[in-house]
């Protein structure tokens, strides 16, 4: 059996037991590579997320084997551990952290002999009264061990700290014939455990802009997950609680602030396009066929992005993550992304733009103009802080602001022409 054969036979073992693993492996970028090094995370084109499969260390592991390294980064990805490393000046105890938590929703038949596991450090005796309590987050593992090693919490590991980096085999531990020592641990090059972390280091550096993008990504894959999942009745059953409640706080802050497909209703009743669709319901009453066919309208709208310098970066993954569920509900979308002046112009297909063009000041007018003479839309929808002149142009058409939750107050925007909706 071949590398592709056994990823897949791994992936279809996942969907049986533990379908949300499954599920999300199928929907995860994966790239085969000759080397020898552990399966990892890394990133693709800077800015999204893929599984790294090395053939000579993934040929060499049992089945189990198999099933427990794909389903440790998953976990490592569902609960953001490559997303919050920045917090973390320690990257090496953030990576013992990271795995001691997700290795304890792993059976131990499905680890390698040195995964950073809990039992290995809970029944440790130390000289000042710490122990390691189980299911935990990354934060409090981060934490507990620096005390432990008593060294600086702000200690990075890559400054000469003698109680993480050197500092032997003591710091008041007694080490069991089974039990591990932090101190050697953290200076261990060997061990696959935290080598599989060594592509971290591009998500600690990534732009905030990139980040942003790239969390986008992730948490949608784990919403379409979620909704594959939704009808499996043992799916959730085989999850652990904290899990569940991670992927339940991602899917409420993916929820829209508004219902748009009745805004869509309501906002632009009429359109310039249509389009048939086949429907059991109705017959059609002309030729008596099943299917029937029906007439469907698809609203075409016009979104201008306001990507000026007063609109953050987190502003704009708010503004898109808006438009997702607008095109969503079917509506043809052609996006601007304006300051003073237009700088781009695309359709939208359902995916975030790696970057946005402008940074300058704000003026309303040229998407308007580009509306009137150009794309002539049912509708503009403008997202915007609200930083700006009062427009000179009229619109031919009817025009919706919204406004981002760090824009101006709602007793500060009778100047703009037509209704207003605030995020």
């Amino acid at each position: 059996m071949n590398s592709l054969e056994s990823i897949a036979k791994t992936s279809v073992t996942l969907l049986l037991l533990e379908p949300f693993y499954g599920h999300f492996m199928m929907g995860l970028p994966k790239e085969l590579t000759p080397s020898k090094d552990s399966i990892g995370l890394s990133l693709n084109n800077g800015d999204t997320l893929k599984l790294l499969i090395h053939e000579q260390h993934w040929n060499g592991l049992s089945k189990d084997r198999r099933y427990g390294l794909i389903k440790h980064e998953v976990l490592h990805i569902v609960l953001q551990h490559i997303y919050q490393i920045k917090e973390y000046p320690n990257k090496r105890i953030y990576g013992i952290a990271a795995d001691l938590v997700v290795n304890q929703y792993i059976k131990k038949n499905q680890l390698e002999p040195d995964a950073i596991h809990i039992d290995r450090f809970e029944n440790v005796q130390y000289s000042h009264g710490i122990t390691l309590e189980r299911d935990m987050d990354v934060g409090y593992y981060y934490r507990m061990i620096h005390e432990v090693l008593r060294c600086d919490a702000k200690c990075d590991f890559q400054t000469a700290c003698k109680k993480c980096n050197g500092g032997g085999s003591g710091n008041g531990e007694k080490k069991g014939s089974d039990q591990i020592n932090l101190s050697d641990l953290l200076n261990d090059d060997a061990c696959n455990g935290l080598e599989r972390h060594k592509h971290w280091e591009k998500f600690d550096k990534m732009n905030e802009g990139n980040r942003k993008v790239c969390e986008y990504q992730t948490n949608r894959l784990i919403q379409e997950t979620a909704k594959r999942i939704k009808h499996i009745k043992k799916a959730y059953g085989t999850m652990p609680a904290g899990l569940i409640l991670m992927i339940e706080a991602i899917l409420l802050n993916l929820k829209p602030a508004y219902n748009w497909r009745r805004v869509l209703r309501l906002f632009a009743t009429t359109s310039n396009q249509s389009y048939l669709k086949n429907t059991i319901r109705k017959a059609s009453k002309r030729y008596g066929t099943v299917p029937g066919i029906r007439v469907k309208r698809r609203n075409k709208i016009l979104v201008a992005i306001d990507t000026s310098g007063s609109v953050d970066e987190e502003e704009l993954m708010e503004f898109f993550s808006e438009i997702y569920f607008i095109w969503r509900q079917g509506a043809t979308i052609e996006i601007v992304e304006c300051d003073t002046h237009i700088h781009s112009t695309y359709p939208y297909k359902g995916v975030t733009p790696s970057f946005t063009k402008g940074g300058g000041g704000t003026e309303f007018d040229q998407p308007l103009i580009y509306g009137n003479e150009s794309f002539k839309p049912d509708a503009l929808m403008y997202f915007t802080d609200g930083y700006a002149p009062v427009p000179d142009v009229l619109p031919r058409y009817p025009i919706l602001w919204i406004i981002s939750s760090n824009g101006i107050l709602e007793e500060d925007w009778d100047f703009l022409p037509g209704r207003k909706l605030k995020l």
